[in-house]
Formats: C-alpha cells, sequence, structure tokens
C-alpha cells in the first residue's frame, strides 16, 4: 500500500503547531493597532483645530474684539452661517465643530486677545495683538 498525502493526525497537529505560534503574534499587535487609532484622531482634530485657528487670525483685531465671548459664535464671527458651518467636519461618523473663546489677555488693558480653539481632545491656544 502506497501512502500519497497527509494523514488527519498530521493536518491537526500542523494547525496546533501554527496556532500556537500565531497567538502570540496576533495578541502583540492589538495595542499597537488601538494606540495607532488614537493617534489618527489627535492628528484629525489637531489640523482641523490648527486650520480653525488659522482662519481666525486671519481676521482683523477689531473683529475679535467685537465678537469676544465664551464660547464665541462662529455665524457672527465669520459673517454668516454658511462660512460658519465650513469649520464643521465628520469623523468616523459623527459631526464635530470646534469651540472657540476670544479674551482679553491682560483683562483692563487693551491690545491683547487670547484665542482658544478646543476641538475633542485638542485644545490650541494663542495670542493675538493689536498693532
Amino acid at each position: 500500500m502506497s501512502s500519497r498525502g497527509f494523514t488527519l493526525v498530521e493536518i491537526l497537529l500542523a494547525v496546533i503547531i501554527l496556532a500556537v505560534a500565531i497567538v502570540p503574534l496576533v495578541s502583540a499587535f492589538g495595542p499597537a493597532v488601538f494606540s495607532t487609532g488614537g493617534q489618527e484622531e489627535m492628528t484629525v482634530f489637531s489640523g482641523q483645530a490648527r486650520g480653525t485657528l488659522n482662519r481666525i487670525l486671519s481676521l482683523d483685531y477689531k473683529t475679535l474684539k467685537d465678537n469676544m465671548s465664551d464660547p464665541v459664535d462662529l455665524a457672527a464671527l465669520f459673517g454668516s452661517a454658511e462660512e460658519a458651518a465650513k469649520e464643521t467636519f465628520t469623523f468616523r461618523g459623527i459631526g464635530f465643530t470646534p469651540t472657540v473663546v476670544i479674551k482679553e489677555e491682560t483683562p483692563g488693558q487693551e491690545g491683547l486677545l487670547e484665542i482658544v480653539v478646543t476641538l475633542g481632545p485638542v485644545n490650541l491656544k494663542t495670542l493675538k495683538a493689536d498693532y
């Protein structure tokens, strides 16, 4: 009788050996996959918040001063609801709009505003001077 192929026992033994070798490898990559997702979220939110902050900084000092509040009405700040809607974006099926706070850096003294943009876990802060 000539033997051709593998027996069921040989196949089961090979599958068990592969499973024992693969399970630790897959479990080692689990934390890396989860941390990558968190980094992706931080990157997206940071980029969006930076874009909003740059757009606000392009406005003149008087417009920012006239719209100081906690939080700022973006439609009033940008001049229309359509312009304010440009700051809203969708990430993983959820819509996000940044929160903007504009206040005097040194209350009672004119000329320096603090601008804070908060978007999810990201909080960016800068100053704008009246010059």
